[in-house]
Parts: C-alpha cells; structure tokens; sequence
C-alpha cells in the first residue's frame, strides 16, 4: 500500500466511544512515521514494530527478524531508534538479528541479545545509562539472550544456550558475570530427570543445544519462566517430555520444572500438538498478573491465543475482548489494564481497539476502535496519548503489509 493510500485508509477512521461523555467526540489515529523504512525499505517484516518503551521521556521501539526461514530472514543488524515526540533518533545499533525486549531497571535500559550475530561463546545485552549504550558481553554460551529480569537481589536471564543444563543464568554483579542457573529437581512431577536437546556443532565441537526459555513472569511471589524444554523423563527412559514452565528458587541458584505440555496458565485452550503455548505479554494488576498466550510460530515469533489472568500457576481464568479481536500487547496504568487487539475485516483491512479493564479485572469496557491497513503488534503511552506500532505477520491468510512499521498515535482516553 502507498503512502497516499495509507493516508486516505486511517483518515476513514471511525473510534468508538466508551461511554456518553466521548458520544460526540471523533479520533483519527495521526501517521506519526515509518522509523525503520530507511533500515528495511523492502522488507516488511523486518519492520515489525514488535515492542515499545518508555524511558527516560523518549518512546524506543523495537525491530528486526530472527527467523532463519524468513521472510527477511536473519534481518540484522538492528537499529535502536526512539522518538521524542518530535522526531525520531537512530541512537545505537546492536549485533543482533532482532530487539524483542526493552527492560527498564535501575536507572538503565537493557535490550537483552535475542539472535547474536557473534560468535555463541557468549551471549548480549546493551545497556543504556546516563544517555549512553554499552555492549555487554557476558552471558556464556548465550546463543540467545531472550529475557531479563531483576529479582531477588540479582539479575536473571533466560534464552537459548548450549553445554548447560537449562538456558538460565544468574548475575550477582549487575550483569557484569554470569554463571548458569542449575536445573533443580521436582519429586511431584516426576520421580527424575535430565536435560535434553538437539546435537549440533558450536565453536567448532559437538554439544547439545538445550531447550528454549522464552519470558520471565512473575505470579503471585514467585518468578517463572514460560519455556518449551525437553527433558528426559525417569531413570534410563528414552522418553522426552516438554517442560513449559519452571519456577525460580533464589536459594538454590535455579529453577525447577512445576508443568509439561499444555500449562493450565491457558483455561478452555485445548493442546495443539504442532504448537506450544507460551507467555508472551504479561502485567502485574492487584493481586494477579494478566498476561497474553501466544503459539509459538515462525521460529522465535508468535500468533496470539488470548487474555488471562492469574494468581496462581494452577488458578487462571481467561478475560473477554470484543468478537473476533486477538491480543497483541497490555500496558498498566494508574491501576487500569489496557488491551491491544485486533481483527481482520479485509485482506488490506483490520479493526484495532484498546479495552481498559479496572483493578477487579471484571468486565472490559471498549475505548477507541479504529481502522488501519494491518494490525497493531504493540502500544504504549506517552505524553499524553497512544502510539500503535503497525505489524505483519506470515500465515494469516493475507500478504504481508507495506504498512508495518508504521507508528499511529491517537489521543490517551484514561
């Protein structure tokens, strides 16, 4: 789609209002730009828009490809642009094939090493403090640095690794050292067990490359990990379960496996055989953490199962959103959830609304709808109003759109 047609699209906008006071109130999203075009021109998927940042009152946004089977296959290096409200700035790049995650902790920015274009000796993260970016590499045989989080006094990070038990690690000196989590065993759900994973050749030797940790979340007090890690099951089987979530224990520097196949994290979702069910999205809100299931697809990416809510790993529960709508990102702000969905209506037409949701997590209350040529994979709020990062995605039943990585704003309805 041209510019121009673009343009007329989103000027076609009609926003729904949430209630009597917006009845006569109209919002048309603003084309605020497309950052990444100059990086990809011919690449739309590379342009994904697949996060956003606040930080430091600039709005980062993330972009790139990590899937070896394309399309736009292994797109990096990646630029970290953000943007002040004004304009945008191209402020560091990073050796990576995709920037996946930003994480905002003491007083720095950290984009964690999704897809390293180095050698796999060691894994990445960037860290920007006091307005600088500096590469850290420190993470061993981090052949993907997927999440990062601070708890308990340390710095834990989960990916892809190899000659290691699982892909965990743990800093005790703010991501200046890491050492590998320990895989811990669990008597309740299975009596043993080791890990496992594919052969492969690394540096030049034969090893294992274990299983994949994808998002670190918190529920209730506890820190899990939303995982697809094979583990051989019982003394001498041959066996291979899926682990799909462990648990963090801080006292024994690892984590432990509590669900294999299907967690109960996704009620009323039935197992797919071909796919797993993973963490994609998550916020804490009260007393629960909310979070958006997504199968994995396209190698490291995903396609969206829906919203929950949970207390519990055992105690969950799934959150309506308006007919047909899949979610895609949630924010959290002044206790209220906000919900980022979208549904196809055409082949080069989505609606994309945002639900707020109050602190009981009760019924969701519709605030704005708007049309636009693709649909949006990530929010954020920032002064004042919200900014939509358009994406694309492979099999979805339509092309892939020229308009991903374009960034919509409209104004914040509280």
């Amino acid at each position: 789609m041209k510019r121009r047609e673009f343009l007329a699209a989103v000027a076609l906008t009609s926003v729904l209002p949430f209630h009597a006071a917006f009845a006569q109130r109209t919002v048309q999203p603003q084309v605020v730009g497309t950052p990444f075009r100059r990086r990809w021109p011919d690449a739309p998927y590379a342009r994904n828009i697949w996060t956003m940042e606040v930080f430091e009152d600039r709005l980062f946004l993330g972009a790139g490809n990590s899937a070896n089977g394309g399309p736009s296959s292994n797109s990096g290096p990646v630029p970290v642009i953000s943007y002040d409200g004004q304009a945008f700035a191209e402020e560091y790049t990073v050796n990576e094939e995709q920037i996946t995650h930003f994480y905002p902790t003491g007083g720095s920015l950290i984009v964690p090493g999704h897809d390293s274009r180095d050698d796999w000796s060691y894994g990445n993260l960037y860290r920007r403090a006091d307005g600088r970016w500096t590469k850290l590499r420190t993470v061993p045989h981090g052949i993907h640095v997927y999440d990062i989080r601070a708890y308990a006094g340390r710095l834990v990070a989960v990916g892809g690794a190899f000659d290691q038990s699982i892909s965990a690690w743990i800093s005790d000196d703010d991501a200046a050292t890491w050492k590998p989590a320990a895989l811990l065993p669990n008597p309740a759900l299975a009596p043993s067990f080791s890990p496992a994973g594919r052969n492969a050749t690394v540096l030049g030797h034969q090893t294992v490359v274990v299983g994949r940790f994808w998002t670190l979340l918190e529920i209730g007090d506890a820190l899990y990990a939303s995982t697809t890690a094979p583990l051989r099951v019982g003394e001498g089987e041959d066996g291979l379960r899926m682990a799909t979530l462990f648990r963090f224990d801080s006292a024994r520097n690892g984590f432990q496996p509590v669900a294999f196949g299907m967690p109960a994290l996704f009620p009323g979702v039935p197992a797919d055989g071909t796919r797993t069910g993973l963490v994609e999205r998550w916020a804490r809100i009260g007393q629960e953490t909310v979070y958006i299931g997504g199968w994995q697809h396209n190698d490291h990416q995903w396609l969206p199962i829906g919203l929950f809510a949970a207390t519990s790993p055992e105690k969950a529960r799934r959150l309506a959103l308006p007919a047909d709508e899949q979610p895609w990102d949630i924010l959290v702000r002044d206790g209220r959830l906000y919900c980022l969905s979208a549904r196809r209506e055409a082949p080069d037409r989505f609606r994309i609304s945002v639900t707020r949701f109050e602190r009981d997590l009760g019924k969701g209350k519709l605030l704005l709808s708007f049309d636009a040529p693709t649909f949006a994979r990530s929010f954020a709020v920032f002064r004042g109003r919200f900014y939509f990062g358009l994406g694309t995605e492979t099999d979805m039943g339509v092309p892939l759109s020229d308009a991903s990585g374009t960034l919509l704003s409209t104004p914040f309805i509280p």
